[in-house]
């Protein structure tokens, strides 16, 4: 069955919480003020309204495995894992190519059983593999950024940021909205600064204002948005967030 990957209000949708993926992750929910939201799952915790969220962190076992011999317009290769891996883990996630052979190519895994051995990674339809793979190549397995989403860790961020939680979305299987785009209440530390940009700061679920410190520092900081209402520390600024 195809599912839309863009939906139209009605406004209050994004408030909504679900048991089960209702639509694919990441289908895009926009409301006509411009807002933009995904739909997610939550990760292991309970998310908390106003946090700054990211995508769950790589398992290190399943990142920078060496490739299967796969011909090109194959829809399932096989790769063996460092442990064992759980069914769909990585359905509508990506199996990536991160060394030659086939370095650069980027594809959706629709399907695949557990295990560590020759696993079976059914690839969704449009998406063989492009070169062949070989024992050269080396392949990550993704999973889905809007799969088990979580608060932005203290300290050393894991993980892409993708929004903030507008609902209180149940730990492991809850389903539902975070946003992406537009205005927005966000946990602030620090002091932001009105008509400046608010960035990923690595303090836990928090936006806060660039460091002053080396270009370095600063290219490493991504602008979740810009500040329209400056709230203090420990408290929610409104934010435009431009996470889409």
């Amino acid at each position: 069955m195809a599912y839309p990957t863009e939906l139209y209000g009605p406004d209050g949708e994004q408030f909504n919480l679900y048991a089960t993926a209702r639509w694919p992750y990441g289908t895009q929910l926009r409301a006509q003020d411009g807002r933009a939201f995904r739909f997610a799952m939550a990760g292991g915790t309970l998310l908390v309204i106003g946090d700054l969220l990211t995508a769950a962190a790589n398992v290190a076992n399943d990142v920078g495995r060496t490739g299967i011999a796969a011909a090109a317009g194959s829809r399932a290769p096989t790769l063996t894992l460092g442990g064992a891996t759980t069914a769909n883990l990585y359905a509508q996630g990506f199996w990536n190519t991160s060394v030659a052979p086939g370095g650069g190519e980027s594809r959706l895994i629709d399907n695949h059983l557990a295990g560590t051995t020759a696993v079976v990674f059914n690839l969704a339809p449009g998406h063989a593999i492009g070169t062949a793979v070989t024992t050269t190549s080396r392949i990550d397995l993704i999973q889905n950024p809007y799969k088990g989403v979580i608060q932005t860790p203290v300290t050393t961020t894991t993980g892409a940021p993708v929004g903030v939680a507008v609902s209180a979305i149940a730990a492991t299987t809850g389903h539902g909205w975070i946003q992406t785009k537009g205005m927005a209440c966000v946990l602030t530390s620090g002091t932001v600064i009105l008509g400046s940009p608010v960035n990923n700061i690595q303090v836990a679920g928090a936006v806060g204002p660039p460091e002053n410190t080396t270009v370095a520092t600063l290219a490493k900081q991504l602008v979740v948005g810009i500040c329209q209402r400056v709230a203090a520390g420990g408290a929610w600024s409104a934010v435009k967030l431009t996470l889409d």
